[in-house]
């Protein structure tokens, strides 16, 4: 059994692990390093004398760090955000104070399916390798490797396990139509005032605004958007849970609406549930669905929201998706394939097939693949997530049994030159940011269970990913006008798995380098130069893109309007000086230039010792591990541990 371990709940900067990043990041990036910094007084005051920012000032405005994400398919990208470092000390601050309220407002609504519901205690170490990974946050009813968020959640951690739960089933045994529809922009739309409105009432919220739950939760979420009240960032879980507040209120307006205007009693006139932003209506009379999303659209009209008419579908039971059918024909098509590489159906290790032409292998599979999502019309983005659990299941217990094995042959080798091929496949159909995370936290077990492996086999596989990933890279550099560039970005942090051998050559890398910096439509400077430094590092056969990127760094730093204030020129400018890759004393230099354009919140300039102060920031990492020679390796184990939501 994994290790039960309490969590430290007087640590009220552990919200930083869980609850103000979004999913949607480089590989190497992570709080955890952030985390030990401002755990240390000596330290955080280095980043607060340095930058001249107040951080127990709650009337500050902070640029959050905005970037764009591919949807899938064809779909428009996503624009999400990271908050200010400052901004994220505010959330700890917020969530220590009002946790319990929390917790309160969010369980309100029987009709969310997905929800906090009580803070995390404990936690699981280290997992069994059978043991079975969830996704999404800390389900109540799931035992978890480790605490991956700050509350404990109710219901479904992903969509789907609520199309497949017995409440579904038990709706569609009482309801025989169902209809979808979602709120147009969400996030983007939520006035931040109107957590006044859910919390007390819009009259008694406007006289009593501010030192409340209330007040103080609409002020947190300004405050991380630069004073912005129209929207709130999309990405971090601390914005979900301040959307979630609004949304179950809207729940009970609208049913109790349904019942003084039309008289229709919720779960026997009809049924809803509701996911994040997404309402499944359940009804038998055309007559109750036309009244509910009248109501409901008078109900979203008080917080200033409204439905988004082009996604409403509309399904009749037997309640299966395109999605899930497809999902159906895959699970029958991956059963297929595993099962052919045993013989008579054994598993036991001594009966895996003899393969000769993985080649050949690869292509059918892709082919039976492609054929099962022929009759559906799904797209590869809909379902490269269920891909790449069932093939990574089945691909790790392929390794077990092959570590049973004293002698390792040829066939065991080109058994996983298949499953290379099919993942790669599917992931060049869905180059995005959790597909990339799974390929490569893949390859990184793939490698580790091999290295016993004959050494001649070892290359082999590791020239095949390499080819692979250099393909995806140039798939990009050939077509990056229509690709956002940070998807790949985690790309090239697969490649530093790899012996020193499998590099790239710097005129590719400039190449890449050039694409990323001449078709970026957002704010992407920092995870562009941090990811390509973190690959060159110091080697003498990159020295010309160093001296581009030092000059390129330079020029950000010494040339923004907003410096401090700007969550990406926070976390670049200590990540800068904190890189050993740069001679030291260009770094210190950088921080007397810096200091004479630094201005404190009274907008008097920053005073300072730079030599006392250099000590700390010049030698102790703030977000990235420079020094840490696992750094990597440990970033994409604690990945593992934080996930999205569907």
């Amino acid at each position: 059994m994994p290790d039960i371990i309490k969590v430290n709940t007087n640590d009220k900067l552990r919200t930083l692990l869980t609850d103000v990043l979004p999913y949607e990041l480089p590989l190497w990036f992570t709080n955890f390093t952030m985390y030990k910094r401002f755990s240390a007084p000596t330290h955080a005051n280095a980043y607060r004398n340095i930058s001249g920012l107040n951080f127990e000032n709650k009337a500050g405005a902070y640029i959050p760090l905005d970037y764009l994400i591919s949807r899938g398919g064809n779909n428009t990208s996503r624009a999400i955000s990271i908050m200010h470092p400052v901004a994220q000390l505010k959330v700890c601050d917020f969530y220590n104070k009002y946790d319990d309220l929390i917790e309160y407002y969010c369980t309100k609504s029987k009709y969310s399916l997905r929800h906090p519901f009580r803070k995390s205690t404990k936690f699981y170490g280290k997992a069994q390798e059978a043991s079975k990974l969830t996704d999404g946050v800390e389900s109540a009813d799931e035992e978890r490797i480790v605490s991956s968020s700050y509350f404990k959640y109710k219901k479904y951690p992903f969509l789907y396990r609520f199309f497949e739960s017995y409440e579904y089933h038990k709706l569609e045994k009482q309801f025989h139509s169902m209809l979808q529809v979602d709120i147009s922009k969400c996030f983007p739309s939520i006035y931040s005032h109107s957590i006044g409105w859910a919390v007390k009432n819009k009259r008694l919220a406007k006289t009593k605004p501010h030192e409340s739950f209330d007040g103080e939760f609409d002020n947190l979420m300004q405050l991380t958007n630069y004073r912005e009240t129209n929207g709130i960032i999309v990405g971090p879980e601390v914005s979900r849970i301040f959307a979630e507040i609004i949304l179950q209120k809207i729940d009970l307006n609208l049913v109790d609406k349904l019942h003084s205007q039309n008289k229709y009693q919720v779960s026997k006139d009809y049924d809803f549930r509701r996911y994040v932003d997404d309402y499944f209506v359940f009804f038998r009379s055309e007559e109750v669905k036309v009244a509910f999303i009248k109501v409901l659209e008078s109900c979203l009209l008080e917080y200033k929201m409204y439905l988004n008419e082009a996604k409403t579908t509309i399904a009749s039971r037997p309640f299966a998706t395109d999605i899930s059918l497809a999902k159906h024909a895959l699970s029958h098509a991956v059963g297929e394939y595993y099962s052919s590489r045993y013989k008579d159906k054994d598993t036991e290790s001594e009966s895996i097939v003899q393969l000769k032409n993985s080649s050949s292998k690869a292509n059918k599979t892709i082919s039976e693949l492609k054929m099962a999502l022929a009759n559906h019309k799904v797209e590869y983005h809909s379902i490269s997530n269920y891909l790449f659990s069932a093939i990574t299941k089945r691909m790790l217990t392929y390794l077990s049994k092959v570590a049973e094995i004293d002698t390792k042959e040829e066939f065991h080798l080109n058994w996983l030159l298949v499953d290379l091929d099919v993942l790669f496949f599917v992931h060049a159909m869905d180059i995005r940011i959790r597909p990339t995370d799974r390929l490569a936290r893949l390859i990184h077990n793939l490698l580790k269970r091999t290295l016993d492996w004959p050494e001649s086999y070892k290359v082999i596989l590791q020239k095949k990913i390499f080819d692979h990933v250099k393909q995806a890279i140039n798939i990009f550099i050939n077509h990056a006008n229509d690709m956002n560039g940070l998807e790949t970005l985690n790309l090239l942090i697969i490649l530093t798995m790899l012996p020193s051998k499998y590099q790239l050559p710097e005129n590719k890398l400039e190449e890449y380098y050039g694409g990323l910096h001449k078709h970026s439509e957002t704010n992407d400077f920092y995870f562009r130069w941090i990811t390509f430094m973190l690959y060159i590092e110091n080697k003498p056969e990159y020295q010309q893109l160093r001296d581009v990127m030092i000059k390129a760094a330079e020029n950000y730093l010494l040339n923004s309007d907003d410096m401090f204030i700007a969550s990406e020129y926070f976390m670049f400018y200590f990540d800068y000086l904190a890189c050993p890759h740069i001679d030291e004393q260009v770094r210190k230099n950088m921080i007397e230039k810096v200091k004479k354009k630094t201005f404190d919140s009274q907008k008097k300039p920053v005073q300072f010792s730079v030599n006392t102060q250099s000590q700390i920031v010049l030698n102790k990492d703030f977000i990235v591990s420079w020094r840490d020679p696992e750094y990597l390796k440990n970033s994409l184990e604690k990945k593992e541990y934080i996930f999205t939501y569907n």
